[in-house]
């Protein structure tokens, strides 16, 4: 008797794992929720943006035209909107450009002055002095027997034609550069000449064009004094030392109305040391200011320095120079860096100046962009001012711990439904077992490795979750009687797509709750594996249906020995070549890969809709996934089913986005599906007329020959 009860006992066990599975994701989604609506108020509330104009690109202007100064571009530039100005740390080509210096090699200097007669030192300054706290390492550079008096004006100094000497009547000036080339270990000289403050340095050519020395601090407290805040950009050096540190950022602190700090090369200095970046950080807090980090810019180290200062950091966003072309037309333009504030949290635009070719005839072209983009960006809602970025977010671990339960138990699900026919059975010991084994092993990771664990689960929600709702959709589907009278319902067809969506729409929330970090929020961190998330469910949706197919091991080897076709080949071929483009067009940085009639067409989508649909989503995925479901999924239909999977899968992907605003990407989602079905529901209507004109033509030759 015990065993004629044995199938419904088993089928009541599989049942009770079955909504043990459902109960655990339903707990993980209501727990994303709520951190998703912190997420959304945090969001809300961050509305300030300011504009930034380069100091280098205003100088420029400033200095072609005849009559016009510095402090006249500063002020058209303020009543045009801009906030605020981005500095780099000046090099020696941009001291002697702006006039502070005169820089010459010892050859130079040897040849201009030994032939002279004598003269007498620069009022003030010895012949062989060392600058004021310039240590002993400089007084010991300064004396010896090359410092013996001599006629003329180098004193029978002995100069060195490798060396570079750098000559400055700005005390300022000289303070500034000798402190920090004293700072950078180049070991630098002093002497008067002829009414100069002469430093004297072993620098090489690639160090003239890259070592930072400092910032025109007269020029900085104008703008201050106008109302603009200043953001430096510090520049790399070797070697990077605690004590050169302090200094760099004692020079940094007097730079007035002080907003940021940013870097201007590929990799921060010190940024592949961590006792050098906690130095730095210890420099940095003080300052109480954020780290500006440039978007589609990364560079080295800046995201482990921004951790230690607890993710404190705003983004910006500018057009790279080989870029402006593109952008003549200030219409792209400002659709650009509306996109960048509205959808991916940038709050500082950092306007670069066109046309500097022809500096004077740029500066109303200019001005007028600065006030168009201003325009733009208050009409969308965001005020100016001093951005404050994101105050810190986070995840607790107990509430880790319930999302990864729900993604576990998702992934189960999938694996236990997709094994079943291999196995014989659906749920059993082993599905309760791995349930077991994954959360504690969950639970391990994610004390130890929180970060990279978080990141290892958001990569399996986004694998698991759409390849389950799609799945179990189509399971129902291959399961439903086929009777050959019976007409196509479009508006079930729907409804199992907007099932299957809200399904893959639950995977998200928990994914981008799972990722709810500042860290992700400000891109110094990101989603891994974005191209093998898009590949993976191609791979088990189609497996899983496979394996569920009558003599599926028959139906193979059927297939395996059957001819191919041309035109199955070429199907084929297309589908690949499709699939192919698709994978090379996903990841975090593919703007490269859009052409500027692509551009234009996303920007129409915007000004229509608000927030642009992925066109994966809404003319392939969708669509597609659409047509397989009204008119029967098959196993022949396999190329109509790997495209449908396309739509389910970037929907899922948005919320791995997580530095755009959680209330763009459900926008997105929600244009991408109902304008997809749109776009079904016609094609649906095409096929159906074409299917129709066959017998319409036949009909017509049949009147044709009665009559």
């Amino acid at each position: 008797m015990s065993g004629g009860h044995t199938p419904h006992k088993k089928e009541r066990h599989q049942s009770g794992l079955v909504w043990l599975a459902v109960a655990l994701i339903i707990l993980a989604l209501a727990a994303s929720l709520w951190i998703n609506a912190g997420r959304l108020d945090q969001e809300r509330r961050d509305k300030t943006v300011g504009l930034l104009v380069d100091y280098d690109e205003l100088k420029r202007v400033a200095d072609a035209g005849q009559e016009i100064v510095f402090a006249d571009m500063l002020r058209k530039a303020r009543k045009a909107g801009a906030t605020g100005l981005i500095v780099r740390e000046r090099i020696l080509a941009d001291w002697e450009a702006a006039g502070d210096v005169v820089v010459m090699q010892g050859s130079e200097l040897e040849l201009l002055y030994r032939p002279l007669s004598a003269a007498a030192p620069a009022p003030g300054v010895g012949a062989d002095s060392a600058a004021p706290d310039a240590g002993p390492a400089a007084n010991a550079n300064a004396s010896g027997p090359a410092a013996a008096p001599a006629a003329g004006p180098l004193g029978g100094r002995t100069v060195a034609p490798t060396k570079t000497y750098i000559l400055t009547k700005d005390p300022a000036v000289y303070r500034q550069i000798f402190a920090l080339l004293e700072t950078k270990r180049r070991y630098p000289e002093t002497f008067a000449l002829d009414g100069y403050q002469v430093i004297a340095a072993q620098l090489y050519s690639g160090e003239r064009a890259a070592l930072g020395l400092g910032w025109p601090l007269a020029q900085l407290e104008e703008a201050a004094a106008m109302g603009f805040e200043i953001i430096p950009r510090l520049r790399n050096w070797e070697p990077v030392r605690g004590e050169n540190l302090a200094t760099v950022f004692e020079w940094v602190s007097k730079i007035p109305n002080l907003a940021g700090v940013g870097f201007n090369d590929a990799a921060i200095p010190g940024g592949d040391t961590p006792a050098i970046l906690d130095l730095m950080a210890e420099q940095i807090r003080p300052l109480e200011r954020p780290l500006i980090s440039f978007e589609f810019y990364d560079q080295a180290g800046l995201p482990d320095l921004a951790a230690r200062l607890g993710d404190q950091v705003i983004r910006a966003h500018a057009i790279a120079e080989n870029e402006l072309r593109k952008y003549a037309d200030f219409d792209d333009a400002a659709a650009r860096f509306l996109l960048a504030a509205g959808e991916r949290n940038i709050r500082y635009i950092y306007l670069r100046f066109y046309g500097l070719e022809n500096p004077v005839a740029a500066v109303d072209i200019n001005m007028d962009l600065i006030e168009r983009i201003g325009t733009d960006l208050a009409a969308a809602g965001f005020q100016f001012g001093r951005p404050t970025g994101f105050a810190a977010f986070t995840v607790s671990f107990p509430l880790c711990l319930i999302l990864g339960a729900g993604i576990i138990a998702a992934g189960g699900w999938l694996l236990a439904l997709i094994a079943g026919p291999l196995t014989g059975r659906k749920f059993a010991l082993p599905f309760a077992l791995l349930l077991a084994v994954g959360f504690l092993l969950w639970a391990m990771l994610l004390w130890r490795l929180p970060i990279l664990t978080r990141k290892l689960g958001a990569f399996a929600a986004a694998v698991v979750f759409p390849s389950l709702a799609a799945f179990l959709v189509l399971r129902t589907e291959m399961r439903r009687p086929r009777q050959p009278a019976a007409k196509p319902s479009l508006i079930r067809a729907i409804c199992q797509l907007v099932g299957m969506s809200v399904g893959t729409l639950a995977g998200g929330m928990i994914l981008s709750a799972l990722l709810a970090d500042t860290a992700f929020m400000l891109r110094l961190d990101s989603f891994a594996g974005v191209k093998l998330a898009h590949l993976l469910p191609l791979l088990l949706v189609p497996a899983g249906l496979w394996l569920r197919e009558k003599n599926w091991r028959r139906l193979l080897g059927r297939t395996v020995a059957s001819g191919v076709k041309v035109w199955q080949l070429g199907v084929g071929l297309a589908v690949l070549a499709a699939l192919a483009i698709y994978i090379l067009r996903t990841g975090n940085d593919s703007l490269g890969a859009v052409s500027n009639l692509e551009m234009r067409f996303r920007q129409l989508l915007d000004q229509i809709l608000g927030v642009r649909p992925r066109t994966k989503e809404f003319l392939v995925g969708h669509p597609f996934m659409l047509l397989l479901l009204y008119f029967g999924y098959r196993f022949e239909a396999y190329p109509v089913l790997l495209l449908g999977l396309i739509g389910q899968i970037s929907l899922i992907n948005t919320y791995a986005h997580i530095h755009t605003p959680l209330l763009v990407s459900l926008s997105r989602s929600g244009n991408g599906l109902w304008v997809g079905i749109a776009v079904g529901c016609l094609a649906v209507a095409v096929i159906r007329l074409a299917a129709k004109i066959p017998g319409l033509l036949r009909r017509a030759a049949n009147t044709k020959g009665e009559d």
